[in-house]
């Protein structure tokens, strides 16, 4: 179950839970709530996954950046090489074969420094993503936790006060 799935099945939960009389609280199965949370904590894991996935993928286009980069390097290089064994047409062999390799080296410092940025805004934004929803999640536990709290609090009160009751009826 993924994580958006088990929040919205606990809001469920707690708006279809009956009402204690003459309260705001309400009443929550235990099990329920603590079978979700359990789910929570095993489908975090995945979202952590996704983030390894995606610094993965900035790797790879980083690599792949790289290969172009040399790639259009070595062609500049065999070109220059090859004109510069004619004579008359060598100098400006060299000075074309010094632009193309100026002109890729600035093309692929370019496409690996877009490269860099797309990949680290990627992974940024899926580092928000999964602890924005750690954060959710865990203020929401924290809700139902005190929920549960209080509903057990009043509980206990009201145990206490028919018990107390009880024994001044038999003290009569």
């Amino acid at each position: 179950m993924k994580v958006e799935e088990i929040l919205e099945e606990m809001e469920n939960i707690l708006q279809e839970s009956g009402r204690v009389p003459f309260t705001n609280k309400r009443l929550v199965e235990e099990d329920d709530m603590a079978r979700l949370i359990d789910e929570l904590r095993d489908a975090m894991p995945s979202q952590l996954v996704e983030a390894g996935r995606i610094v993965s993928d900035r790797q790879r286009i980083l690599e792949e950046a790289q290969q172009k980069s040399d790639e259009i390097i070595q062609q500049a290089k065999a070109y220059h090489s090859k004109l510069t064994d004619e004579n008359l047409i060598t100098r400006q062999a060299q000075e074309q074969a010094n632009e193309i390799v100026t002109n890729a080296r600035k093309e692929s410092e370019q496409t690996l420094r877009e490269a860099e940025e797309k990949a680290a805004e990627i992974l940024d934004q899926a580092q928000k993503s999964a602890q924005e929803l750690a954060m959710d999640a865990a203020s929401y536990a924290d809700q139902v936790f005190e929920l549960v709290e209080a509903n057990l609090s009043q509980s206990l009160d009201t145990v206490r006060k028919g018990h107390e009751d009880l024994k001044q009826q038999f003290r009569r």
